[in-house]
């Protein structure tokens, strides 16, 4: 087994082990022999203890969220609460819970709500078809067209018009810019992709939303191809782009080849109307691969769950926890 393996199969060790320490110093008075056993077993290695911190942030971060939207005041929402499996009693416990989705819905013009696709047809002519969940924020300049997608995915048929003025979908710190035709762009957590869908794009990043072109440099695609970018990093070369993959939520489809477990979980989110919070110790690149309804979410992310043994614990309108 390589280094790497090792300290891998270490990490999910450590973590499985702080995860059952947590339950036993939850779950009534620990004794003094408890707690010592607790304190050698921590004290053992640096990798334990970050193993139990970062448990116990997992937990500390539903328990912030519940703090949110309480419903009923001083009713606490703990570990035991959620590894009991007592979903009503957390049903009670909070109310509603929206996150950061409230702050993109004040910014945004346009929003496609959790189950719909929405087309969106602009001043110039060119329509947006924001898929579930996405958010957009229209801000036409002298000059340029621009928009924001703020999260989620759209595609935009790019009306022409006369004049020098291109139409810019900003997402994630970086650009997409289209005189006219279609293209895709997806402003994931992290990673934004851009697939031509018909005729050329040009894709910059880092740049402000609204600095001037110039001499910027850039990523050119075409037709059938596309780019991705990390925020604050150049785009990566045009490579193919499997259209039928990328606009598959077109056809109620969700296409995962080889898409990261973090990534696969943020857009099946998209989804659902609860926040998705997954427990520490899980491999985020851990790659998923599978054909799923966008009418049947929670069926898709039970399958995505199941990759690296994961429990799927729904809190109706507050949160789900993979445990």
């Amino acid at each position: 087994m390589s280094d790497s393996h090792e300290e891998h199969a270490g990490y999910l060790r450590a973590s499985r082990e702080a995860r059952d320490w947590l339950v036993r110093l939850t779950s009534g008075a620990p004794s003094a022999a408890d707690l010592e056993s607790f304190k050698r077993w921590q004290d053992g290695s640096p990798q334990n203890r970050a193993a139990f911190e970062e448990e116990r942030a997992f937990w500390t971060q539903i328990e912030h969220l519940a703090s949110e939207r309480r419903a009923v005041p001083g009713a606490p929402l703990s570990r035991r609460l959620f590894l009991g499996g007592s979903a009503m009693a957390a049903a009670v416990a909070v109310g509603v819970v929206a996150g950061p989705r409230i702050l993109t819905s004040l910014q945004a013009d346009f929003i496609a709500q959790v189950g719909e696709q929405r087309d969106v047809t602009l001043s110039d002519g060119t329509v947006a078809t924001l898929n579930t969940g996405a958010a957009l924020k229209v801000e036409f300049l002298p000059g340029l067209r621009l928009v924001h997608l703020l999260q989620g995915e759209a595609e935009f048929h790019v009306a022409p018009v006369t004049g020098d003025a291109p139409f810019r979908v900003a997402a994630r710190g970086g650009n997409t810019e289209m005189r006219s035709g279609k293209v895709f762009v997806d402003s994931g957590d992290d990673l934004t992709t851009v697939a031509a869908v018909e005729g050329m794009a040009s894709v910059f990043s880092p740049m402000a939303p609204d600095a001037p072109r110039g001499d910027f440099p850039g990523i050119e695609i075409e037709t059938a191809q596309q780019t991705s970018y990390l925020r604050g990093a150049a785009p990566s070369g045009p490579v193919i782009a499997d259209l039928e993959s990328v606009l598959a939520w077109r056809a109620g489809r969700i296409v995962f080849d080889g898409k990261s477990f973090s990534a696969a979980v943020s857009v099946v989110g998209r989804y659902i109307a609860e926040p998705i919070i997954v427990r520490p110790g899980i491999d985020p690149s851990f790659k998923v691969s599978g054909v799923f309804s966008t009418a049947q979410p929670l069926i898709a992310l039970q399958s995505i769950a199941k990759t690296q043994n994961l429990t799927v614990r729904r809190i109706p309108s507050v949160a789900i926890v993979l445990t």
